[in-house]
């Protein structure tokens, strides 16, 4: 309980400069280690050849419009939040992050799963040659599955930034991070997956990133209580 009330005090009353570095340092972070994710990936699968290199930068746009959706829901939120907590305004609060939180994770399945179903038309639209399709179908088929881990885990971290959970957000991140720089050479070349090694390295590090803020928000150590109750969209939480 001390530890919400140090969170509610820091965004009621804490210095504006102490405020803003603990409320967006994670969200920069955050965008950067998102980008990190790919550059990995390129940087181990470049080992393979140019095709396989070049079906990770074919893919690559796809899974930044679900960074997109994610950062859409998880900014928009934050700012809303932090006011709200600012002036305690709980029950308003929960509401918010609650409706952000499932709101993106609906979305982002509605387009994961029109992203699945259009597959190959879509990588030929990203420029998907003939030498270059066999890979990316093989990297996207895994990726673009596991991008519903990214959207929760980049919707999550613009919420729990918002309450000032800065270590929370800095363990889910670097985490996530670490463990796919160390995953991609095991999958790739030590287990001889080539490229479906790269994914499902992706895939694995998104997922314990999930894991970490379910932990967090299932011990009750968030200031916010989400539940789908609270699933409540407003056109005041829109605007």
């Amino acid at each position: 309980m001390s530890e919400r009330n140090n969170k509610l005090e820091l965004l009621g009353s804490a210095p504006i400069p102490k405020a803003l570095m603990a409320l967006g340092m994670p969200i920069m972070i955050g965008m950067l280690i998102n980008a990190l994710y790919n550059l990995v990936d390129a940087y181990f699968v470049s080992g393979l050849g140019k095709s396989q290199m070049g079906a990770i930068s074919v893919v690559f746009p796809l899974g930044q419009v679900v960074v997109g959706l994610g950062l859409m829901f998880g900014n928009g939120a934050a700012s809303y939040l932090s006011r709200l907590l600012g002036r305690g305004d709980k029950d308003t609060a929960d509401k918010v992050a609650s409706t952000a939180l499932y709101s993106s994770i609906l979305i982002g399945a509605i387009i994961i799963l029109l992203s699945a179903i259009f597959l190959k038309p879509i990588l030929v639209m990203l420029g998907a040659t003939e030498t270059i399709m066999p890979y990316a179908l093989t990297y996207a088929r895994i990726y673009v599955l596991s991008c519903i881990f990214n959207v929760f885990n980049v919707t999550m971290n613009n919420i729990v930034s918002s309450e000032g959970a800065a270590k929370t957000t800095m363990c889910a991140l670097l985490l996530g991070a670490v463990l796919n720089i160390g995953l991609d050479p095991l999958f790739i070349y030590t287990l001889d997956m080539e490229v479906e090694g790269a994914a499902i390295a992706t895939a694995i590090s998104q997922m314990v990133s999930m894991l970490v803020y379910l932990t967090y928000v299932l011990r009750k150590k968030s200031v916010f209580s989400f539940s789908i109750k609270e699933f409540s969209p407003t056109r005041q939480m829109v605007t």
